[in-house]
């Protein structure tokens, strides 16, 4: 399985929202790009972006991402946030990104999607179906798709995505272990193309996950905390024998 680490930007600083809430933020540090070298210097598979300020309107950290792309000296680098024209998605690709992840079109412009896919491969595309107990949110989390999981599959299977990343909103930031309840529910044959991500804390769940037949993890807070050694989240990922 493959493990990512999120760096969420906001105003420049890496930072994690608890809940996606703006009044509940920890700041890890000023300096992204650092970040961003201390990863890849590790065997995480990729590491996962997210423009916080442009998810919510509120401008965006383009010139920061650059510099991530750059720090990141080759390792796979997706980013996701606000991704919503295709002048903002050429950019996001001119500067080297691998992958983009893309929410609020999915349900807003199917139009464009295809167009993306056309042009770039449905494999250089993640469909955000992030969740709650409603069912489907997008738009920063602010928006209610009404639209439920299973319709959500049935999107993506639609424009023929290769990859989902699923966030569970009312665990992410908060430490309190991933929606395992929620995942386990998750028809087996998806569970291959599918990043799980919210609340992963420990080693334990990582390899929970990977037994399960999920294709990655996403992990944020945990390892800003150094609740754990990353080595021992890859060692969990990749099922080695030990790994706890």
């Amino acid at each position: 399985m493959e493990l990512w680490v999120s760096i969420d930007i906001l105003e420049g600083r890496v930072v994690r929202l608890i809940k996606g809430d703006l009044g509940n933020m920890l700041v890890y540090s000023n300096n992204p790009a650092y970040v961003a070298s201390q990863l890849a210097s590790t065997e995480i598979d990729g590491i996962h972006v997210v423009d916080i300020d442009a998810a919510l309107n509120r401008g965006d950290n383009m010139e920061v991402l650059k510099e991530i792309v750059k720090s990141a000296k080759g390792k796979a680098v997706q980013v996701g946030g606000g991704l919503r024209t295709r002048e903002r998605v050429e950019k996001v690709f001119r500067i080297g990104v691998d992958r983009i992840v893309i929410g609020t079109i999915l349900f807003k412009n199917r139009e464009l999607v295809k167009e993306l896919i056309r042009d770039y491969g449905p494999e250089r595309l993640v469909a955000a179906l992030d969740f709650n107990s409603e069912g489907i949110v997008y738009e920063g989390w602010s928006m209610a798709s009404l639209m439920r999981v299973e319709e959500g599959f049935r999107l993506v299977d639609d424009l023929s995505l290769k990859y989902i990343l699923m966030t569970s909103v009312e665990r992410d930031g908060t430490l309190e272990g991933p929606d395992l309840r929620f995942f386990e529910k998750i028809p087996v044959e998806r569970r291959g193309s599918i990043f799980a991500s919210g609340g992963i804390t420990t080693p334990r769940e990582v390899k929970m996950l990977s037994s399960i037949g999920y294709r990655g993890v996403v992990l944020g807070r945990a390892y800003y905390e150094k609740l754990a050694p990353i080595k021992d989240y890859i060692k969990a990922a990749k099922g080695v024998a030990g790994a706890s």
